[in-house]
């Protein structure tokens, strides 16, 4: 017996547990579900089981307090945490090795809310009947753009998806991550939804059109729900949900953050090894889907680091994935496209994966090395040299149009590709030397016209494909550049070509800007340039004849520009071709005595130049003065730094970086900036 001086302590009563184990060691609410939410939400259902717990001894409970290290074990889940890389001679190897997978692991337990959080954005996605109109018209109408969802894999996931949330039955961890993939799915669809639709579809808006905030919602919880699964390991549908991310916010005008939701995809498929050769995703199929996916992430990365003058993300030196196979996927067993096979609908993708691969030549192309221009452009032309007759950039061949869906609009995808990259090639040089002027107009007339083709060979609804906004204002702005500033370097009937191309285009981006804000502004932008290009032209006119170009240099626009681009063999030598610039640009001083330096004048010596086409009022009456700032300190006034811009001296000097954000995130600035070589 105890005596009154010792009374005995009283035991708490142990209450019986009934939640799953995990869920009480991690001091979650359990739905008591077999297996529960929150291990389901894990991928960790293996690990969901319920027991009676036994009272345990009060010395237990105190020694387990006093040591952390037994009751956090590492496993290889724990690497996660840490961050490490699977693979390679790392701590994750070995955790690999010791197969502790099976251990429970802190470091990755989500918290309660995220649970429902997830459970809330399962909620917008829209009922079945809805969801399967959405999917079909995605299919149809916007994968054809870059093939980045395979059609049997995803409905796989889908009908795996739905099974289970009626049943509650566990499924493999990319199934989590999915319904971020399908409500993107959904919000692209509702971008390029044709009209046949809309009255189906506007249930989902009380009756009213307004699909375009309903694209919104879907989109932006979308990234809500990737980004609330960011502690989980990556999967493919979360790489496929990022990209088309990126592809969504391009629609929408938003070029800035496009780039960076690409950014993410790039990192996202980085984790998952797609740009390595040793990654296995399951099946051929599966694998082969990864492969194109990387695809697109490098193609993007390439051709917007043009565009918004950006720099790469994607180090070639890490990159030992295979390209993948030109074939059928719907098709088993896999066969490869033959050389006289008509294209896939894939094989534009895998030319434009080619191209991109150019595109990190021309970012180390010396800029006063003429003969590795010369060399640069040779090597473009003989790639195209070989792209399938249906695909070809001089004439295509037209037979498959008819059996093949969207291959028109592929292989103007596809032309329009190839013309930038020459503009982009001879971009640095525009003010420095009289043929890459020539060659920029000639070829920037072609992306204008192969935009126009693309315009009538599509529907209403896919008009807000970004290249009929990027690839039609770019190449505009830099012809415009041209014709304002040095108009006598070029022969009149391509300086009247050129001119009946900018006011096509202008109309286009104003037709375009109905449902495309991005494209009203450029519109506006690009009207005032064409009326500051007529009046250069008219003065040029009234004060002396164009200049005479020889016919090597000058043949009609209507067989895409000069001989350069057929393949002729009557190139301009690079001797002869840059001992000096043919014939100064507006605002360069002729007169000066200049030294060459390599073929090129020294720039150092000709003093200030205002090659000024467009001024900072002008610019801000039009866009409503949403741009106070740019990205970058532009230094107009001289050629300090073989730097200059189309725009008058004072356009809006921001501080370093002192982008604003605005709704059109420095689109123009970035476009209406031409570099000096």
């Amino acid at each position: 017996m105890s005596s009154p001086d010792h009374p005995t302590k009283k035991r708490k009563r142990q209450r019986p547990i009934i939640s799953c184990t995990e869920c009480h060691r991690r001091k979650q609410k359990c739905d008591r579900q077999q297996p529960c939410g929150n291990c389901t939400l894990r991928s960790a259902s293996h690990l969901c089981h319920y027991e009676s717990k036994s009272t345990e001894k009060e010395g237990e409970s105190a020694e387990r307090s006093k040591s952390p290290v037994e009751t956090t074990p590492l496993t290889a889940d724990t690497s996660d945490g840490f961050g490490y890389l699977n693979g390679g001679n790392t701590a994750a190897e070995v955790l690999e090795k010791l197969d502790l997978d099976a251990l429970p692991s802190p470091l990755s337990a989500p918290e309660s809310s995220e649970t429902s959080n997830y459970t809330r954005l399962l909620s917008l996605i829209p009922p079945r009947p809805y969801t399967s109109l959405l999917i079909r018209n995605f299919f149809t109408e916007c994968n054809w753009l870059y093939g980045s969802v395979q059609i049997r894999s995803f409905e796989s996931l889908l009908e795996s998806f739905y099974e289970s949330t009626a049943s509650l039955s566990p499924g493999p961890q990319q199934l989590s991550q999915f319904p971020a993939l399908l409500l993107q799915v959904c919000a692209i669809s509702l971008q390029m939804l044709p009209r046949e639709h809309f009255r189906q579809i506007s249930q989902l808006c009380l009756g009213k059109d307004d699909f375009g905030m309903l694209s919104t919602r879907y989109s932006n919880a979308a990234v809500e729900m990737a980004q609330g699964l960011g502690r989980h390991k990556s999967t493919l549908p979360r790489v496929q949900t990022w990209f088309l991310r990126a592809s969504w916010l391009k629609s929408e005008g938003r070029a800035i953050e496009s780039w960076h939701a690409l950014g993410q995809a790039i990192r996202e498929a980085q984790e998952v090894g797609l740009h390595k050769a040793t990654t296995v995703l399951g099946d051929q199929i599966r694998a082969e889907e990864g492969k194109r996916v990387w695809v697109n992430l490098y193609t993007w990365d390439r051709f917007m680091s043009i565009i918004l003058g950006r720099p790469t993300l994607i180090n070639d030196r890490h990159c030992t994935v295979p390209p993948p196979l030109d074939c059928d996927l719907t098709v088993s067993p896999l066969v490869p496209r033959s050389p006289l096979d008509p294209p896939t609908s894939f094989t534009e993708r895998l030319l434009d994966y080619e191209l991109a691969h150019i595109i990190n030549s021309i970012d180390e192309l010396p800029t006063n090395d003429i003969a590795a221009l010369e060399r640069l452009h040779s090597k473009l032309e003989a790639l195209s040299d070989l792209y399938p007759p249906a695909l070809a950039i001089l004439n295509r061949d037209t037979k498959h149009d008819d059996k093949i869906p969207f291959l028109a609009i592929q292989a103007e995808l596809l032309k329009g590709s190839y013309h930038c990259l020459v503009v982009g090639i001879h971009r640095p040089f525009v003010f420095t030397r009289a043929k890459s002027r020539r060659i920029i107009v000639e070829s920037g007339t072609e992306v204008l016209r192969s935009q126009e083709r693309l315009f009538d060979g599509t529907r209403e609804h896919h008009h807000t494909i970004y290249t009929l906004n990027f690839f039609t204002f770019d190449p505009a702005v830099l012809i415009a550049a041209v014709l304002i500033t040095s108009p006598s370097s070029l022969d009149s009937h391509t300086i009247d070509t050129a001119l009946l191309h900018l006011h096509r285009a202008q109309e286009r981006l104003s037709i375009i800007g109905r449902r495309v804000k991005l494209s009203e502004k450029g519109a506006a932008v690009l009207k005032l340039l064409i009326k500051k290009t007529e009046s250069s032209i008219a003065q040029l006119r009234s004060t002396s004849p164009p200049a005479t170009v020889s016919t090597a240099s000058a043949s009609p626009a209507s067989t895409t520009g000069s001989t350069y681009y057929s393949g002729a063999s009557s190139h301009e030598s690079p001797a002869s071709s840059i001992s000096m610039m043919d014939t100064f640009p507006s605002g360069f001083s002729a007169g000066c005595d200049s030294t060459s330096i390599n073929g090129f004048p020294d720039f150092a010596s000709l003093g200030p130049i205002n090659t000024g086409i467009l001024s900072t009022r002008e610019l801000d009456d039009i866009l409503g003065g949403e741009i106070p700032e740019f990205g970058m300190d532009f230094n107009f006034g001289s050629m300090e730094g073989n730097m200059g811009g189309i725009m008058e001296e004072g356009v809006a000097r921001g501080e370093q970086g002192g982008n604003t954000g605005g709704p059109f995130d420095g689109f123009w600035q970035n476009l209406l900036y031409v570099p000096y070589a």
